[in-house]
């Protein structure tokens, strides 16, 4: 049986004799290897680096990232040079960590999140086309905002996907609205790379990022992150509502309970969590 551990055991050894121990690695292990790899690793990879640090021969591990990319683990950047993770690889991630069975579960929190704000609150994640949502905690109203799981809203007007494109550098955020646009929704879309720009820094420096009617009029969002073990960005939280429920003003006292669910979600992340 292999296991994560005897996969690490394994990696060692290929950077002891990799001429040796390269086919005693079976074969369904090494694109595991390759994607624990790029996950393990900040920014984007090239091919190079991820045969050097695996001691992989090249041919094996340029085999492995075309298969990889042709199934959307992962995803190509830098003109094709680099590699990233692929949105099926950051939604089965996501969903690894919902299959544990922590002391309370992922939807627990999101349940518990809603109750306390009695509002729609949700899981989302960026992907090549927008902000994907990944799980959801409706309020029972007859007025709510409603995204089915699996729903994709723009970067630019939303407060997962300004919280999102608030961790990027300015080069990245350009590049990406460069290829997405900045398409207006209502008045208050942000239709400005300056203006945009500008609301990032301040999103940088609270620490959370706030939709007022910029993707949809009448409505709005507040979106806090959720760090890894390793204070990479992993999922955001957001809680969303009619403005006359949620005004703009009383968004500072939804933040300390957004703050603790997001706490409670980092927590499941930690490696001894299932334990």
């Amino acid at each position: 049986m292999w296991s994560l551990y005897s996969t690490e055991i394994v990696i060692n050894q290929v950077h002891l004799m990799p001429e040796l121990m390269e086919t005693e690695i079976p074969s369904n292990l090494k694109p595991l290897m390759v994607l624990e790899f790029v996950a393990d690793h900040d920014g984007d990879l090239t091919l190079t680096e991820i045969a050097d640090g695996l001691g992989l021969p090249k041919p094996t591990v340029h085999r492995l990232l075309h298969l990889l990319e042709r199934h959307d683990f992962l995803r190509q950047v830098d003109g094709g040079r680099s590699y990233i993770l692929g949105e099926r690889a950051q939604i089965f991630a996501v969903n690894v960590l919902g299959s544990r069975r922590a002391q309370t579960s992922r939807k627990q929190i999101l349940l518990w999140l809603r109750d306390q704000l009695n509002e729609t609150c949700t899981l989302v994640i960026p992907s090549d086309e927008g902000m994907r949502y990944v799980d959801r905690a409706e309020v029972d109203s007859p007025l709510r905002i409603s995204f089915p799981v699996g729903s994709i809203v723009p970067f630019h007007c939303t407060a997962s996907g300004k919280l999102y494109l608030s961790t990027l550098s300015k080069d990245e955020v350009r590049h990406l609205i460069e290829v997405a646009g900045l398409t207006q929704f209502s008045v208050e879309t942000i239709t400005s790379i300056d203006a945009l720009e500008a609301e990032l820094e301040v999103i940088r420096g609270q620490g959370f990022a706030i939709d007022h009617q910029e993707f949809l009029a009448g409505t709005i969002a507040v979106g806090v992150p959720v760090f890894d073990f390793k204070r990479r960005l992993s999922l955001i939280l957001t809680v969303q509502a009619p403005i006359f429920r949620l005004p703009l003003d009383a968004v500072e006292r939804c933040l300390p309970v957004l703050r603790e669910a997001a706490n409670r979600l980092e927590l499941m992340m930690q490696p001894d969590a299932a334990s």
